[in-house]
């Protein structure tokens, strides 16, 4: 189970992994993983509850599991 984590050490994961930015949505901002296949939206909040971080490494599927920990 993942735990809950801050917003900006979500992005920095994201971009140790190579994913690229994409655009700000509503209240998300959207990134795409490095093979361009699968993207993810990271709300705009400043805690990530565990459910959205488990939500997050299951969007990025060219990633082993339990990349974002």
């Amino acid at each position: 189970m993942p735990k809950p984590m801050k917003r900006r050490e979500v992005i920095k994961h994201l971009e140790a992994i190579g994913a690229t930015f994409l655009r700000e949505g509503g209240e998300h901002t959207v990134y795409a993983c490095p093979c361009g296949q699968h993207t993810t939206a990271v709300p705009r909040h400043r805690e990530i509850t565990a459910g959205v971080v488990g939500s997050i490494q299951r969007q990025i599927e060219c990633q082993p599991k339990g990349w974002l920990q």
